[in-house]
C-alpha cells in the first residue's frame, strides 16, 4: 500500500474520530466498525485502494483505533478485526458523510 493512501486513511480516520467524538461523546467499537468498512468499500470502488491492498488497509486502520484506545487490542485479535473488516461488502454513505466536510 503506497504511503499517500496510507495518509488518506489516516486522515480520513482522523476526520471520523473527531467527528465522533465531538457528536457522540465516544468513538466506540461499532462506530469504528461501520466507518472501517464502509471506507474500505469507498476507497476499493474509487480506485484509491486496489482490492489485493484491502486486508492490509483493514489492519491499518484497526492499527489506528487500538492505538487509540492505548493497545488494548492483541495482535492476534487486531488481525481478526482485520479479516473482519476485508470481507464485509457494507458501504454506507451517511456514515462517511463526516470526512467530506
Amino acid at each position: 500500500m503506497k504511503d499517500t493512501t496510507k495518509e488518506t486513511l489516516r486522515s480520513d480516520f482522523e476526520k471520523m474520530m473527531r467527528h465522533a467524538l465531538q457528536k457522540n461523546g465516544d468513538f466506540g467499537f461499532h462506530i469504528f466498525g461501520d466507518y472501517a468498512a464502509s471506507v474500505l468499500n469507498f476507497y476499493v470502488g474509487s480506485s484509491i485502494l486496489g482490492l489485493a491492498e484491502k486486508r492490509e488497509a483493514a489492519l491499518f486502520l484497526a492499527s489506528l483505533y487500538n492505538a487509540g484506545i492505548k493497545n488494548v487490542i492483541n495482535q492476534h485479535d487486531l488481525q481478526e478485526i482485520a479479516d473482519v473488516l476485508a470481507q464485509d461488502p457494507t458501504l454506507n454513505y451517511q456514515v462517511l458523510a463526516p470526512i467530506f466536510d
